[in-house]
């Protein structure tokens, strides 16, 4: 049960006070965004009033928070802005957060996401476990990760307070996991590129039992380098949703340069507008070809500019300063943590997938990125994705056992292929989800790895049950794909799995749990919106699959905004709620 700990034993960092939060929301914010499913008992928008470590990130309007829709419901409202400040963040909390007991679970999205779109399916499934679930949304959907790591830790801070644990658990996608292990290594030895962070930033504090990190880019990620064309979806400052990385842009090529479009302001250089802080601190070289130099692939080979893009210079129509330049102003990162080492009690995990097939959250993305030759490739028969899918097995780029059902859908645009100049999950390579290394400096011991036959985004709702709901929902033959990438949901199981490795030991549990019935005082429940238990029991009640949309409607996944932002956030389709 919940019980209140004192505020001096949540030992939370100075700007912030666990036990108060700036706001507390238990209405219409804990609902889709057509309000028939309640998603949360309460959200909490946590503020922390430092200003050396927190700033105001800008903002686009791609990446700025909209008015209430699908993928980001109510998040502007609990923001109270659609550009709110990096030292805020929402706390979603579970349906059954007041009443269930154990060690808590606090999930952390990742680039482009929000704490309801990504871990609602994930959330749901622990909560229907009797945990405390917990889920982040950062105030910037591409902010600085030392940022993110100190809002973590305020958010552990404020788990703490709430639920008298000594310690929860970690589970973090895709860029969310390089700011958790930002905070797991902050010890007082560590030399941040950020000296706000090094000097005011949350030490360790020892209260993390276990971390799953699901996707990460743990050896980094070099994907707007290696696929240069991309850039072209990024040409509009103010509605790129991903970075370039050309600084400009000729478009009647270099040899007229007065004709050029700066991309300063989106690029992942800090000068500019710097719209995209966080990207930088996640890149390094990756130890692949570059497409552009294998013919093999086909059109997906045609990348504008590709050599002066990663190496830096100009190109026919661009101007690159190169990865390497990236990599040094994001503060070599990445390397960093790794010659930090996490703290070494944590038990640690770690999730990668290994198919790049991804849903298609966007029709005409790879139109605006490989123009007339992605549409070459889209009116393909079956047959011809077939025979070119079957090259790149040959040159070991892809796994075999692909389907007629996912070539159609390929075919028909319903299925993308991602990263396939190296073995990975659409965007990042398995090498780099799987690079322990870059924990284990100090000793720290990853416990279990699993790698899935999943793509980056589906790693988070692949259950038999998800993957039921996928192969029923197919209506026809041209939704044969569905039938495909659920009975892949099904084999997988990720949910299980991780719910298997975060199990708590059986018999009294170890949560620092007094067992005082009492209700947190501050909760600011009024009682008047299903905040008893027994509604809350009956939404859940018979829920075993039930989804946010009231019904599958489409698929319960989408291609992920992520670390690239490959889709148009205003068209991803909702997950299910498991």
């Amino acid at each position: 049960m919940i019980a209140l700990l004192l505020p001096s034993l949540a030992l939370a960092t100075p700007g912030f006070n666990p036990a108060v939060p700036g706001e507390r929301f238990t209405g219409d914010e804990t609902y889709t965004a057509d309000g028939d499913i309640k998603l949360w008992s309460a959200i909490e928008r946590l503020e922390d009033s430092d200003r050396d470590i927190f700033l105001q990130e800008a903002f686009n309007t791609g990446t700025a928070w909209p008015d209430s829709v699908s993928y980001a419901p109510f998040i502007k409202a609990s923001f109270r802005t659609a550009t709110p400040h990096s030292s805020t963040a929402l706390l979603h909390m579970g349906l059954r957060e007041e009443v269930v007991s154990g060690t808590p679970i606090l999930f952390v999205p990742g680039a482009g996401d929000n704490g309801s779109r990504s871990w609602i399916t994930m959330a749901t499934r622990f909560d229907n476990s009797l945990r405390p679930v917990y889920a982040l949304t950062f105030a910037h959907p591409h902010g600085d990760t030392f940022m993110q790591a100190e809002m973590i830790a305020n958010a552990i801070a404020r788990i703490k307070q709430r639920t008298g644990a000594a310690q929860v658990d970690v589970v973090s996608h895709s860029k969310g996991g390089i700011a958790t292990a930002v905070y797991l290594s902050n010890d007082t030895n560590t030399e941040w590129p950020n000296e706000a962070y090094t000097t005011e930033g949350t030490t360790y504090r020892g209260d993390v039992r276990r971390a799953v990190f699901i996707a990460t880019p743990l050896d980094g990620i070099d994907t707007a380098y290696r696929w240069p064309s991309a850039n072209l979806y990024s040409l509009d400052e103010d509605a790129a949703i991903s970075p370039s990385s050309w600084g400009t842009y000729y478009p009647y090529g270099t040899s007229s340069p007065a004709f050029s479009t700066d991309l300063s302001g989106q690029d992942l250089l800090p000068d500019g507008a710097d719209l995209f802080p966080g990207q930088r601190q996640i890149y390094k070289r990756q130890p692949y070809d570059l497409p552009g130099s294998m013919p093999e692939l086909g059109a997906y080979s045609l990348q504008q500019d590709w050599y002066t893009t990663y190496e830096g210079g100009f190109g026919f129509y661009s101007h690159s300063d190169g990865i390497d330049a990236a990599v040094e102003a994001g503060g070599n990162l990445i390397d960093t943590i790794a010659n930090a080492g996490v703290d070494p009690n944590i038990e640690l995990f770690l999730v990668a997938g290994k198919n790049p097939l991804m849903p298609n959250g966007a029709d005409d993305y790879m139109g605006d990125v490989l123009g007339d030759a992605w549409s070459e490739v889209a009116e393909e028969s079956t047959e011809a994705w077939s025979s070119f899918l079957a090259a790149l097995v040959d040159e070991s780029l892809l796994n075999d056992g692909y389907t007629t059902g996912e070539l159609k859908g390929l075919a028909n645009g319903d299925l993308v292929l991602g990263e396939i100049s190296g073995e990975s999950d659409g965007l990042v390579f398995l090498s780099s989800s799987l690079h322990a290394e870059a924990l284990t400096k100090r000793g720290a011991v990853v416990k279990e790895t699993y790698t899935a036959n999943l793509s980056h985004i589906d790693l988070l709702y692949a259950s038999p049950i998800t993957g039921q709901l996928l192969i029923d929902s197919a209506a026809g033959p041209e939704d044969d794909w569905m039938k495909s990438v659920g009975e892949r949901y099904i084999e997988a199981d990720t949910l299980g799995w991780v719910e298997r490795v975060l199990q708590d030991p059986e018999g009294p549990d170890d949560t620092g749990d007094t067992g005082d019935t009492a209700e947190p005082q501050d909760s600011g429940d009024t009682g008047d919106v299903d905040t008893d238990t027994g509604r809350r029991q009956g939404l859940l009640d018979g829920c075993e699959g039930c989804n946010a949309s009231g019904g599958l409607g489409g698929a319960p996944m989408a291609l992920l905004l992520g670390l690239i932002g490959f889709t148009r956030r205003r068209r991803v389709r909702r997950p299910t709620k498991e």
